[in-house]
């Protein structure tokens, strides 16, 4: 499908312009509120300044978007399937109509702004990616209860709960065991070579992490265009699957994406930088420098097995963890396990409010 193909046929189908838009809002907020987790505790620190991070970060976002286009082809031969491809295929649509099925993903993509926004006013952290799966999950369930068949794609649920707890277990160990290898390390080094080493660490690590945010979060989003992109196709004649697997590697469909993902990074999220900084663990230069190694290859193996993952998680684990090392006691457990539990309860939270939403615009609507 070329580029005229495709918003000719969204002129056809109007759902589908409220769908991307929906889906390019959410992306910017992800760049805006998830980004700045990858440079927090650099920032924290005082390895690099807000400023730099957050110019560092918001280049290094996107560079990871359109990377993940280039490769994703070679990691589907490798392992069967990417992170875009496991977003896309998380529910399969029956006989729903082309616009029934739009209007459910629209719905789906505005279940994750109403349970941020519900997070935020209650003061809870909440995760896009998470909510992401639940409220397309959400809109599927809906569309079968109104009597359109189709089903829950199994495998690519299965991938989101062992991505989910793999990288609670992962970022923890990593977190751990690399703060205690780097101990181990530079016991013998004295405190200004460490300084000086782990200062620079810290910027390399955190522009690592800030590229792998872009590819892990970049990939999940793009699956959503993917998927609007194939419903299209498949109103033209043409066959979904063979879409989904073609979409992937269009400029035009990824563009977008990292544009939106690196306009929010530019925002700062500097209230999140402090949270994610100092409210689980009071981190010195190794232990971030070693927070951010583990949560960059924690993405990294999650990516490469096509497992959707939260960043924000990722990267809380890891702090917990490299905090821990050093001594349990300066570890907030209590924060950090607010914000593991919201993460488990966005779930189920966003697919109920898309549920709910695709029963109310479907009636409506069709």
């Amino acid at each position: 499908m070329s580029i005229q193909e495709f918003f000719t046929l969204c002129n056809s189908h109007p759902w589908a312009y409220i769908a991307l838009i929906i889906n390019f809002g959410v992306v910017f907020v992800n760049g805006w509120t998830d980004g700045p987790n990858s440079i927090a505790t650099a920032v924290t620190t005082r390895a690099i300044t807000p400023k730099k991070a957050v110019t560092m970060c918001a280049i290094l976002n996107a560079t990871g978007v359109i990377i993940i286009v280039a490769f994703s082809s070679y990691i589907s031969k490798l392992v069967g399937g990417d992170v875009s491809q496991t977003i896309a295929n998380l529910v399969s649509w029956g006989n729903a109509s082309v616009d029934q099925i739009l209007c459910a993903i629209a719905c789906g993509l505005l279940a994750i702004v109403v349970v941020s926004l519900l997070c935020t006013y209650f003061g809870f952290p909440s995760s896009q990616s998470n909510c992401l799966v639940g409220g397309i999950t959400g809109a599927g369930l809906a569309l079968m209860l109104l009597g359109n068949g189709g089903s829950i794609g199994i495998n690519p649920w299965v991938k989101v709960i062992i991505g989910f707890f793999g990288s609670l277990i992962l970022g923890f160990a990593l977190g751990y065991g690399l703060t205690l290898l780097i101990q181990v390390l530079f016991k013998k080094m004295t405190r200004g070579k460490t300084t000086r080493f782990f200062n620079i660490g810290q910027v390399v690590t955190s522009g690592l992490m800030s590229f792998m945010h872009g590819v892990q979060d970049g990939a999940k989003f793009l699956g959503i265009s993917i998927l609007i992109g194939a419903i299209l196709a498949s109103a033209n004649g043409g066959s979904q699957a063979e879409a989904l697997i073609a979409l992937s590697g269009q400029w035009w469909i990824y563009i977008p994406v990292a544009i939106f993902i690196t306009l929010g990074t530019f925002m700062g999220g500097y209230n999140i930088i402090k949270t994610m900084g100092k409210g689980m663990a009071v981190l010195q230069k190794y232990q971030a420098f070693a927070t951010d190694i583990a949560t960059s290859i924690g993405l990294l193996l999650a990516t490469f097995f096509g497992l959707p993952v939260s960043t924000g998680t990722t990267k809380s684990t890891a702090i917990m963890g490299g905090g821990a090392a050093k001594s349990f006691r300066r570890v907030k457990w209590h924060t950090a396990g607010r914000m593991i539990m919201w993460g488990i309860i966005v779930f189920p939270a966003s697919a109920v409010v898309g549920l709910i939403l695709t029963f109310i615009f479907v009636w409506t609507c069709h």
